[in-house]
């Protein structure tokens, strides 16, 4: 990376850390001195992670869907870490589809993990991170902003969860609440469940609308320095933007396709 950041001594559990920009995240924070509790569905994963990390680390095996084991990871982190100083909650889905094809069981799925699974790890969190006088970062996306035909699901999710990052705000001022909204990004599982008769409907009316993405992506380790330089940071910090410049990557559109977020 190229800007070296200090967080020796901080506790900090990555939520979303068995792969992709949570694993990144974890285990750039690990580098920079942190004790990271690395949190995900996955088990075999979060040892992988855990066994890459250079300083103190755990892996604390988390369902964001149940309630329960929102409570018990947080616990977990807690116990393992000694304390609580940062939350980062990368987990995520990204389902693609016509919102006309979507069912409950698909709108109910992305808005547990994007949204309200994000919400169930910070109320857990929340005590250890008011006493240690902490934050809590959150990934967020450009789709907000710009999206495309069958990705609406995620990005009605990724709204939600901007407004669900206000309101923790306003409720709990002495917490830091912070939103990284991020652009395109290379080695991510985004479009790892993506149907592929999905994607074919989706890529012709892209293509007939001339939607087609930018074929430009940034590093995922782009993206964990950014999230680390908030970390760092002891003051608030509510909101930052990382975005892929066209000189950052010669992506082809191919892989453009699979890495829209």
């Amino acid at each position: 990376m190229g800007v070296s950041y200090d967080l020796s001594g901080r506790r900090i559990l990555v939520v979303g850390a068995s792969s992709g920009v949570g694993r990144e995240i974890g285990l750039a924070a690990s580098h920079a001195g942190a004790r990271v509790a690395f949190a995900a569905r996955r088990a075999d994963r979060l040892e992988e992670a855990v066994a890459r990390a250079p300083g103190e680390a755990v892996a604390v095996r988390c369902d964001v869907t149940d309630d329960a084991d929102c409570a018990r990871a947080v616990a977990d982190a807690v116990a393992g870490l000694g304390g609580l100083d940062a939350l980062v909650y990368a987990a995520g889905g990204s389902p693609l589809g016509m919102l006309e094809n979507a069912s409950r069981d698909t709108w109910q799925r992305v808005l547990d993990v994007n949204v309200v699974g994000a919400s169930q790890i910070t109320a857990a969190a929340l005590p250890h991170l008011r006493e240690s006088e902490g934050r809590a970062v959150y990934v967020s996306s450009y789709a907000v902003r710009q999206s495309l035909p069958g990705l609406g699901l995620y990005r009605v999710s990724k709204l939600a969860l901007d407004g669900v990052i206000e309101c923790w705000r306003m409720e709990h001022p002495d917490v830091a609440f912070t939103r990284v909204v991020v652009g395109n990004t290379k080695d991510t599982e985004f479009a790892a469940a993506w149907d592929a008769d999905a994607l074919k409907e989706a890529m012709d009316v892209w293509l007939a609308r001339n939607l087609f993405p930018a074929a430009t992506m940034m590093p995922v380790e782009v993206l964990a320095e950014a999230v680390l330089s908030v970390l760092a940071v002891r003051g608030y910090v509510d909101d930052i933007a990382v975005m892929p410049r066209a000189r950052d990557s010669a992506a082809t559109a191919e892989e453009a396709l699979r890495t829209i977020g």
